[in-house]
C-alpha cells in the first residue's frame, strides 16, 4: 500500500546517524521538524539528500518515495526489511546493475503506476517535460478490484430508499460493479493477474471486468534476459523463478481445465491469514495444518483414486503420499507448492500445482519438493524414489524435454526452432509456454523460414499460422509478431485478417507488422480496418509520450500516413526524452529529403551517424542526400 508519509506507518529505522553501506552505495537516515530523509552517495560522489514524501508497503518490505521537482516520484534504493529489522540495498530484492555508477532510477509513475495506486494518470506533458501525477486513492482503493463504484453507490442508495423494489438477488449489470464472487473464473484472474505478474503494457485504463489482453501482454520467457539478470524471471520449464505467479497458475491442469481462479483459494478481504487463504495453511511454529488440504479437496475429491483425507479422515492418503497422514509430507501444498519461488530473498510458492520433477533440479537447478525436504538426498534418489511410488518417469521426461527446448531457445539455438514451433502449438501446455514459443520461433531467424530451404521450413511457418489462431490473445500477439519476419507470401493476408482480432493488442500487433512491410494502407474492408488498428496503435504510443523508443515509432507510424506535423512533434520529442538515439535523426532525415529539402537531411543523417556510425544503410542515405542537394 502506497500512503502519503504523513499518512503511513514508518517502520524503518530512521534515527539520526543511521548508516548503511551496500553494492558501492552508503545511505543516511535522519529526521528533522516531523520529516523523514535519506542521503545516498554513489560511487564516492557527493551524497544526495532526498526527502521522503511517501511509503510504499509495509507488511514484508517497505519502501520510502521522494518527488522530485520535475513531478518523478523516485523510489529510494533502500529498503526496510520488517522481518530482520533491518535496511537493505534494492539489489537484495531486485536484479539491478552491479556497478554504483549505473545511478538507474526506479520511478514510481513511470514503472509501478499500473498497481501501486487507484485510478492513477501519470499526465506527462511534453512540452515542459514534467508530471503532474493524480490518483483517486494512492493506495489499492475499492475500485482498484471492483472498477468504478459512482454508480454502484447511486442504484444502491435508491434501493435502500426503495427496498421493495430493490432486486432480491441483483445481477452484476444490476450492481453496476465488478463483483469477483458473480464474475467468470477467466475475468477474476484478469482482474487478480493484471496487478500481481509482471507485464508489459501497451493501454492504461484497466479496471476489473476488462480483458486483460486488451491493456497488457504478460511476461514471457522469450523475453530477453537483462545482463544484470542471465537467470532472468523464469525457470527452463516455465515455472516463474521470482515474481509472476499468474502466468504460474496458466500452466495449472487445474486452470487450463477452465474453472480455477485465484478466489479459488484467496480471499480479497481475507482472513486474518499471511496469504487471505479461505484456511490457515500455517500453524504458529510454521508447520502446515491439515486444513490446508482443503484448498485442494475442495475440487479434487480423490487423491490418487482414494477417498481424500479431508473427505474422510480414515482413508488411507499415505497410499498416495508414502509419508505418514498426520506429517508435512502428506501435506498437498508441501509437494505439488514448493518454494521454486526462491529468488532475492522472498520465498513464494509454486503455483503451477505441478507434481516435482527432479531431473530438472539435476540439470537446471530447479527447485524440487523432495529435496527441499530430504536436503541430505540427491535429485537421483528422489526420482528413483518417485519411478517406484508412481511409475511417473515418462512424464518427467517429457517435462525435462520441454524444459531443454525453451533452454535452447532462450540461449539462441537455431537448431531447435522446429520443435519450439511445435511447442507453440501444443495446446496441452499453457499459454506462458505457447506464447514464449511463438517468439521465440522469431527470434531464432524464423526470418528465412518460408524460402526454400529455410530453418524450419513451411512447417514453421504452418505453425505459427496456426499459433496466430490460438484461443490465447498472448499466443496470437506473438505468433502475429513472428509471422512478420518471415518471408512468405501467405503471411501478409494472415496478418491482415488479425487486424479485425478481438484482441485490441494482436490487433495493433497486425498494424505494426505490416507497417514493417511498408504496408500502410489497403483497399476496401480490409483497408478500414487497417485505419481502425492504426489509430489504436496511435493510441498507445501517444500513451506513453514519456517514452523515447514509443515516440519514435509514433513519428515513423504518422510519417507514413502523410501526418508530417504529428510526425515531426513525435520525433523531435523522442530525441528529447533520448538524445542518444540515433533512429528518430534518421527518420527526421527521410522525412526532409522525400520534402526536397536535403540540407536539413544531411543535418539528421549526420546526427545520427555522430551516434551511430554503422547504422544500417546510413551512407547510402547521406550519399542520395549529397547526390540531391
Amino acid at each position: 500500500m502506497t500512503k502519503p508519509i504523513a499518512q503511513a506507518r514508518i517502520e524503518g529505522d530512521f534515527r539520526p546517524g543511521t548508516h548503511v553501506e551496500q553494492y558501492g552505495r552508503s545511505y543516511t537516515m535522519d529526521t528533522k521538524n516531523g520529516q523523514y530523509f535519506v542521503s545516498i552517495s554513489q560511487d564516492g560522489r557527493p551524497a544526495e539528500r532526498f526527502q521522503v514524501d511517501y511509503t510504499l508497503g509495509a507488511r514484508r518490505f517497505q519502501g520510502y518515495l521522494s518527488k522530485l521537482p520535475d513531478g518523478r516520484i523516485y523510489v529510494l534504493p533502500v529498503f526496510w526489511h520488517n522481518e530482520s529489522k533491518r535496511w537493505l540495498d534494492w539489489k537484495e530484492i531486485a536484479p539491478v546493475p552491479d556497478h554504483p555508477k549505473e545511478d538507474l532510477r526506479q520511478i514510481w509513475n513511470i514503472t509501478c503506476v499500473n498497481c501501486h495506486a487507484t485510478n492513477l494518470a501519470r499526465n506527462y506533458d511534453a512540452k515542459s517535460r514534467t508530471y503532474n501525477t493524480k490518483w483517486t486513492e494512492m493506495g489499492i482503493g475499492c475500485e482498484a478490484c471492483h472498477g468504478p463504484g459512482g454508480d454502484h453507490v447511486a442504484i444502491t442508495t435508491e434501493w435502500d430508499k426503495d427496498p421493495v423494489h430493490a432486486p432480491e438477488k441483483p445481477t452484476p449489470a444490476q450492481l453496476k460493479i465488478f463483483s469477483p464472487a458473480k464474475a467468470t473464473p477467466r475475468q477474476t484472474f484478469d482482474a487478480c493477474g493484471y496487478c500481481h505478474g509482471n507485464k508489459n503494457n501497451s493501454f492504461f485504463g484497466f479496471k476489473p471486468g476488462d480483458r486483460y489482453e486488451d491493456f497488457a501482454l504478460p511476461f514471457l520467457m522469450s523475453q530477453p534476459n537483462p545482463e544484470n539478470d542471465p537467470q532472468g524471471e523464469f525457470w527452463p520449464d516455465g515455472r516463474p523463478s521470482r515474481f509472476n505467479r499468474p502466468q504460474a497458475l496458466t500452466l495449472s491442469g487445474c486452470f487450463k481445465a477452465g474453472q480455477a481462479t485465484c478466489t479459488s483459494c484467496h480471499r480479497m478481504h481475507g482472513p486474518d491469514n499471511a496469504h487471505m487463504l479461505k484456511v490457515a495453511v500455517e500453524t504458529p511454529d510454521g508447520h502446515r495444518t491439515r486444513e490446508s488440504d482443503g484448498l485442494c479437496t475442495q475440487c479434487h475429491k480423490a487423491v490418487g483414486g482414494l477417498q481424500s483425507p479431508v473427505a474422510s479422515s480414515q482413508s488411507p492418503v499415505d497410499s498416495h503420499t508414502h509419508h505418514a497422514p498426520a506429517s508435512a509430507g502428506s501435506r498437498c501444498i508441501e509437494c505439488h507448492m514448493s518454494d521454486v519461488n526462491w529468488r532475492l530473498i522472498t520465498r513464494r510458492r509454486d503455483h503451477t500445482f505441478a507434481a516435482p520433477v527432479p531431473e530438472l533440479t539435476a540439470k537446471y537447478g530447479v527447485p524440487n519438493a523432495c529435496t527441499t525436504c530430504h536436503e541430505d538426498k540427491s535429485p537421483e534418489w528422489a526420482a528413483s524414489t518417485m519411478d517406484r511410488w508412481y511409475g511417473n518417469k515418462e512424464k518427467r521426461v517429457a517435462a525435462v524435454a520441454t524444459a531443454d527446448t525453451l533452454y535452447a531457445a532462450s540461449a539462441g539455438d537455431a537448431r531447435v526452432l522446429g520443435d519450439v514451433a511445435k511447442l507453440a502449438i501444443d495446446r496441452s501446455h499453457g499459454a506462458l509456454i505457447r506464447a514464449s514459443a511463438a517468439e521465440f520461433v522469431g527470434q531464432l531467424g524464423a526470418g528465412g523460414a518460408g524460402r526454400a530451404g529455410g530453418a524450419g521450413g513451411s512447417g514453421v511457418v504452418n505453425a505459427l499460422i496456426g499459433a496466430s489462431n490460438d484461443p490465447e490473445a498472448s499466443v496470437r500477439a506473438t505468433a502475429v509478431a513472428s509471422l512478420g519476419t518471415i518471408v512468405d507470401d501467405r503471411t501478409t493476408s494472415v496478418l491482415a485478417a488479425h487486424l479485425t482480432d478481438t484482441s485490441r493488442i494482436v490487433r495493433i500487433r497486425a498494424a505494426e507488422t505490416l507497417l514493417n512491410r511498408g504496408i500502410v494502407r489497403l483497399d476496401g474492408a480490409v483497408g478500414a480496418a487497417l485505419d481502425r488498428a492504426q489509430r489504436e496503435w496511435i493510441d498507445s504510443l501517444e500513451t506513453f509520450n514519456d517514452d523515447g523508443h514509443e515516440q519514435t515509432k509514433l513519428g515513423w507510424l504518422e510519417s507514413e500516413r502523410g501526418e508530417t506535423p504529428a510526425a515531426l512533434d513525435a520525433l523531435n520529442n523522442a530525441i528529447a526524452l533520448n538524445p542518444a538515439d540515433a533512429q528518430p535523426h534518421v527518420y527526421l532525415g527521410v522525412i526532409a529529403a522525400r520534402a526536397g529539402k536535403f540540407d536539413e537531411a544531411l543535418k539528421q543523417f549526420n546526427a545520427a551517424k555522430a551516434l551511430q556510425p554503422n547504422y544500417p544503410n546510413l551512407a547510402r542515405l547521406i550519399d542520395e542526400a549529397q547526390k540531391r542537394r
